[in-house]
């Protein structure tokens, strides 16, 4: 390293920092060159104009610029860059007065004001720096049109020689230093912007990786999901198989209760069965509706008209077997005020119903009563469910809708998933639901929907009551179901109905024993061996003598794209394991009636 480049960099050693570095060395470059610079002027005047006035300014000028470096050298460099200001200030300012115009110093401002946006990074030494700077040039100019100061040459007729040698060797050095700093300003603004664009192309690509890290991510997560939705959708269907059975029994058992008066006895075994069979169906509907939440897969309202009292009382019926068991009673009541037909999606509100009669019946007192009430108000609908329960303490107010929120109970057990389902389907019906509780008394949850009247009903037969149902003699049903125990349970509701059942456990001898006897109505299950149930379906519409019969498909899978894929393939309805029995016997009772109008 040559002298030069000592002087330079002199202070760099110990700093890390390669803009403070670049600050050292411009503020030390500007201290020689100018020191340097002072010298050749002062010298120059000197044999020019003789004396010391400009002589020995210059020499002292140069020394304390020097002297600038070497406090660079010991660490002070804060005081190193205010000094070169000043230094460059005070001596701007001699000369302006002992001079005037002959050196035109005061185009060194420029120079000063690059210098300062140069060699500071600190606002605040910028703006004292330049306010400086400012100053005595201010006052540089005030003193020139004052003539406080006298001034070294006072007539051009004396020094003329020197006037001229004197001003066309300073105005060159003097826009060269402005050429100069303002060089280094536009190379440091250059390099700011490359070291901007670098950082920017360095967020960008960091941005990149990690959005290549997110969607592998995402992928991994969507995949996780997948998964577990098709684990949770496979033991589903597993569970609801066996689940259809029991279901099946306890409710061929409070049939023959019914039927004979001898079985009394076990009428309370019945409903006992029912009532824990209908909410373990109850806790994998929940479970399935949660996992589809979670995939951001949830249903989509479909809306429809259907008559509200029909669907209420259905509804009521339905759960009035699993409350009799407590010796719960549940009262409802619909409002005049509430038109006979709704347009709004039948399945998403039975689901919410669901779940709050469930709710209710399970933290009911016993030997209480459950109310129900419809009404309307201001263009809006409301179901209102009161329990006679011992109430919700305030603090668990605030999370009653959160998931898996629940309290033990000797009756019934769930998985706290039920009111968090309900808000998330009454909010995807535009609606919303509230609760109030007294300690003691029970509790209220009030659901709040869009009014939505229609006048004639979409369905092609309303809800069909208890009353209406037709009985099964000279029917021929076929099932094909390749589990013995759903055989057994459904054949068996089916024959006390009168209906002649045949049997088939798969689709090939379904098909066989469909065109040997012309069934009135098939129920296919989905999941069968062998020809899978679609393709069981789509051979029975391919047949003259087959594709007009009623096809009712008995899943376990309660998807809604299962169903809709199955009832595009030709299925007049489909119904979700396990089976209620009142409601198979409202959907038999329309197709056979369908049949007898329209042979």
């Amino acid at each position: 390293m040559n002298l030069l480049q000592l002087i330079i960099t002199s202070g760099c050693s110990n700093v890390l920092d390669e803009n403070k570095q670049r600050t050292i060395r411009t503020v030390n470059l500007v201290c020689l060159t100018t020191a340097l610079m002072s010298i050749a002027f002062g010298l120059g005047c000197y044999f020019l104009m003789g004396g010391v006035l400009i002589y020995l300014p210059a020499i002292v000028e140069a020394i304390l610029l020097l002297s600038m470096i070497y406090v660079n050298k010991e660490g002070w460099f804060s005081a190193a860059s205010i000094g070169t200001i000043l230094i460059n200030n005070l001596t701007i300012q001699y000369y302006s007065a002992v001079l005037g115009r002959v050196t035109e110093v005061h185009l060194l401002f420029i120079f000063l004001v690059g210098l300062s946006m140069l060699i500071f990074d600190n606002k605040r030494l910028r703006i004292i720096s330049i306010g400086i700077t400012v100053a005595c040039f201010l006052a540089g100019e005030i003193n020139i049109y004052n003539g406080y100061v006298p001034r070294l040459l006072v007539s051009a007729d004396d020094h003329s020689t020197a006037q001229f040698v004197i001003r066309w060797v300073t105005i060159p050095s003097i826009l060269g230093l402005d050429l100069m700093v303002i060089y280094y300003y536009v190379k440091n603004i250059d390099r700011l912007r490359k070291n901007e664009l670098e950082h920017v192309e360095n967020k960008l690509r960091l941005a990149k990786e990690y959005n290549t890290e997110l969607l592998n991510l995402t992928a991994q997560l969507e995949k996780a999901t997948d998964a577990k939705s098709i684990f949770v959708r496979e033991t589903s269907h597993e569970i609801r198989t066996p689940l259809n059975a029991i279901f099946g029994i306890s409710q061929l058992l409070q049939l023959k209760v019914e039927q004979n008066k001898s079985l009394a006895s076990i009428r309370f075994l019945a409903d006992h069965l029912y009532a824990a069979s209908y909410n373990t169906k109850e806790i994998i509907n929940n479970i399935l509706e949660f996992s589809k939440i979670e995939a951001g897969k949830q249903d989509k309202p479909q809306p429809s008209v259907f008559n509200i009292r029909d669907w209420i009382e259905e509804t009521v019926n339905m759960h009035q077997y699993v409350a009799i068991v407590k010796n719960v009673r549940i009262k409802f009541s619909v409002d005049d005020e509430m038109p006979e037909q709704l347009n709004a999606d039948k399945v998403l509100l039975s689901k919410t119903l669901n779940n709050l009669l469930s709710n209710a019946i399970k933290f009911t007192t016993q030997d209480s009563h459950v109310t129900l009430r419809i009404f309307s108000s201001n263009k809006k609908w409301y179901i209102q469910v009161t329990d006679q329960g011992a109430g919700i303490p305030e603090d668990k107010l605030r999370t009653i809708f959160d998931a898996f929120v629940t309290e033990r109970n000797i009756f019934l057990e769930g998985t706290g998933l039920g009111l968090h389902i309900t808000q998330k389907l009454v909010e995807s019906l535009q609606g919303q639901i509230e609760v109030s509780s007294i300690i003691g008394k029970g509790s209220t949850f009030t659901v709040i929907l869009p009014l939505i009247k229609a006048g004639k009903s979409t369905e092609s037969d309303p809800d069909i009551r208890a009353e209406q149902f037709v009985n099964l003699c000279d029917t021929t049903i076929l099932i094909i179901e390749d589990d013995k125990m759903s055989q057994l349970v459904l054949s068996r509701f089916l024959c006390g109905l009168g209906s002649k059942v045949m049997l088939a456990e798969d689709g090939l001898e379904g098909l066989l024993l469909a065109k040997a006897s012309r069934p009135d109505v098939i129920i296919l299950d989905s999941h069968i061996p062998g020809m899978s149930g679609k393709e069981t379906l789509a051979c029975i519409r391919e047949d003259a003598l087959l594709k007009d019969i009623p096809v009712i498909v008995a899943s376990g899978d309660p998807f809604k794209e299962a169903s809709d894929e199955l009832l595009k393939a030709g299925a007049n309805e489909y119904m979700i394991k396990p089976i209620e029995f009142k409601a198979l016997h409202s959907t038999l009772t329309k197709y056979i009636k369908q049949r007898i109008t329209h042979p």
